[in-house]
Parts: structure tokens; C-alpha cells; sequence
């Protein structure tokens, strides 16, 4: 048997179920992507698409949306066992580690993302700043919030939010 076909239907690919997930997973039908990306595991849990995405990432990302944070936390650290540069996984994670107040971690994450060269990297420079500040608000590190606020303005002078980050920052650190 051909290790790319599956033996329910040898007429599909790995890479056909891989595309049937996104297809699906873009809809949103995520019961059929999730359907789907299970298949591409089932059949080779290391399958990256050529485009360098695997169906680990996208579930993680459909559990995520979901509001399952633990499971899209195993999901998108699988996607990383496989690629451990994947930017939208270390976002991804990163995320859901905001979001349980692991702020530590998720720190880790978004510094991993600003070690991939910027010329590769889909995310502005000034927003994996921004998350990094934000997350050392969450933690009350006024400091460390205003450095990496600071950083962020710096590389978008005009946006809001950032603003918002650094003036909070800074009056905290006044009080």
C-alpha cells in the first residue's frame, strides 16, 4: 500500500485530506476539518504540508476558537515537536498561555517568534512586543510592561493600543 493513500479510500491522498481540512476548516465547518486533519495524523502524524503547515496547528487553532485552551495547548505543541519555528503555533500557544495567565511561558513563546528573522516573519516586529508587554501588565511588572510597551511604540508610533500599555505602565511605575 502506498503510505500517502489511506486504506478506507485509497483514491485520497495525505495531502487531499490535509487540503480537505483547510478547505473546511476556512468554511467554517470545523467538525469536517477536524475530521479531516484526525485522518492526516492517523495516516502520518509528522505530515507537513509543503507550505510547512501541519493538521496539529490547525486543530489547535479550532480548539482555541473553541474556548478548549488545555487542548489547543497539546495541539499546538505538537505542531511545534514537528517544527519547533512554526511562527503561528508559537503565537498560537502563546495565546492560550496568555489567556491561563501563564505569563512566563507565554513570554518564552513570543521571544522564540522575534528570533525568526523578520524577513520571514508574518507578524510586525511591533505587535510580538506589544504581547510580550501585555503580558507583563497581567503579571503587574510595570517595568518589564513599559520596556516592551516602549519597544512596541517604537516601531508603530501611532497605534492605540500601545499607547495605552506604555501610559498605564508608566503611571503605575509613578504610584
Amino acid at each position: 500500500m502506498n503510505r500517502d493513500n489511506t486504506s478506507a479510500d485509497p483514491g485520497i491522498t495525505i495531502a487531499e485530506w490535509f487540503e480537505k481540512g483547510v478547505q473546511n476548516f476556512k468554511k467554517p465547518d470545523g467538525l469536517a476539518a477536524v475530521n479531516a486533519f484526525t485522518r492526516v495524523i492517523d495516516l502520518d502524524p509528522a505530515y507537513r504540508h509543503p507550505d510547512g503547515d501541519n493538521a496539529y496547528f490547525y486543530l489547535g487553532k479550532i480548539m482555541e476558537v473553541e474556548g478548549n485552551i488545555e487542548n489547543a495547548l497539546v495541539m499546538y505543541s505538537r505542531a511545534l515537536s514537528i517544527d519547533p519555528w512554526d511562527e503561528e503555533s508559537l503565537i498560537g500557544r502563546g495565546s492560550c498561555y496568555t489567556v491561563l495567565n501563564r505569563a512566563e511561558e507565554a513570554i518564552a513563546d513570543f521571544k522564540q517568534v522575534l528570533a525568526i528573522d523578520a524577513v520571514h516573519r508574518r507578524v510586525p516586529t511591533g505587535d510580538i512586543y506589544y504581547v510580550i508587554g501585555e503580558n507583563f501588565r497581567k503579571d503587574r511588572n510595570w517595568p518589564k510592561a513599559l520596556k516592551w510597551g516602549r519597544k512596541a511604540l517604537d516601531e508603530m508610533p501611532r497605534n492605540d493600543r500601545f499607547k495605552q500599555l506604555v501610559d498605564e505602565a508608566s503611571s503605575r511605575i509613578k504610584n
